[in-house]
């Protein structure tokens, strides 16, 4: 690498030697994206030792203007990364990304199932022929994401001890050294999305008791091979786990036959969060449960349903505090 390099220059190394070795395909994939769409067209051709904190707080508003907090976000993350390794390699004097001001990333709206709509919902799964219900009834009761149901397989379920276990996920993904023949995605089956996420999920006989009775209906489909140890949970094909675009559409035409409108496979997860919540399931045990490597990411995401609790403890203490004054 010469002394003073162009940022597109400097990028191209840091993404090929620093990043795209030592990070998932999803982050790698997503670092590409930003660095070819994002950051190169704006100032790519800049030489880095010019690169000044103006510059970039300029580019970061433009960016603000035109995609969400969480992208932006995102973005500078990864610009920060790779500035402050060319910092390390005594290519810059000083990193100033590290000032760059960026707008607090703001948490999207969740949908939430009524406690009506989730009535509806199991009712449909109980009367339809959907041959991955058995996915959106797991994903309901257990909290876990589309691409965990996908990357189970049948020795991830803990019959004895019941216990479902989320060591991997599936995701199709953009190819990251696409050559220009053949699909220019693939399916990837890899670790999942944090430490934290690779979790034990207890089970209650209810849910042992479907995933029993679809293990014999699959078994009467297409033979005991299907269920062996090491064949995916949810699938149609011997050695194939089922994608998780396979599952949203499966998840839209049930909701759709239960009457059911404006709602993303991920209203599951969340409404097995906010029941969990108003049962009176803690903060911390929740978010074990969900595989949030934070605590603070659940209640981040969830405080609001505490709503009513609150005021029906600030009633009692009110009471309590003022008894005296009665």
């Amino acid at each position: 690498m010469k002394t003073n390099p162009t940022l597109k220059e400097w990028l191209h190394e840091w993404y090929e030697i620093y990043s795209k070795p030592n990070v998932k395909q999803s982050t790698a994939v997503s670092y590409e994206c930003y660095i070819r769409r994002h950051i190169v067209p704006a100032l790519g051709d800049i030489p880095l030792l010019e690169i000044k904190l103006g510059t970039l707080q300029k580019f970061f508003n433009d960016e603000a203007k035109k995609y969400s907090s969480k992208t932006v976000s995102n973005l500078r993350m990864m610009f920060h990364t790779a500035m402050k390794i060319a910092y390390q390699n005594d290519l810059i004097g000083k990193n100033y990304i590290e000032f760059v001001k960026i707008s607090t990333v703001r948490t999207p709206e969740m949908r939430v199932f009524t406690i009506a709509e989730q009535k509806k919902l199991t009712d449909e799964l109980k009367r339809t022929d959907e041959h991955f219900a058995i996915g959106i009834f797991l994903c309901l009761t257990t909290g876990i994401r589309v691409g965990e149901l996908c990357g189970l397989q049948w020795k991830h379920i803990d019959i004895e001890n019941k216990n479902l276990m989320i060591r991997q996920t599936v995701q199709r993904l953009p190819k990251l050294d696409y050559n220009g023949k053949g699909n220019k995605t693939e399916i990837v089956i890899g670790s999942p999305k944090s430490q934290a996420s690779e979790r034990d999920i207890p089970l209650e006989n209810k849910i042992i008791e479907k995933l029993l009775d679809y293990k014999n209906k699959t078994e009467q489909i297409h033979g005991r091979y299907i269920t062996a140890p090491n064949e995916f949970l949810i699938t149609s094909k011997r050695g194939r786990p089922t994608e998780p675009r396979t599952m949203q559409d499966s998840f839209k035409r049930i909701i759709s036959a239960a009457g059911i409108t404006n709602a993303n496979f991920h209203a599951l997860r969340h409404t097995f969060a906010t029941r969990a919540l108003e049962a009176g399931v803690d903060f911390k045990t929740l978010s074990i449960l969900l595989g949030h490597s934070d605590i603070t990411v659940t209640m981040n995401r969830y405080a609001h349903v505490l709503e009513e609790p609150k005021r029906t403890a600030m009633k009692n203490i009110t009471s309590i505090i003022l008894q005296s004054e009665e």
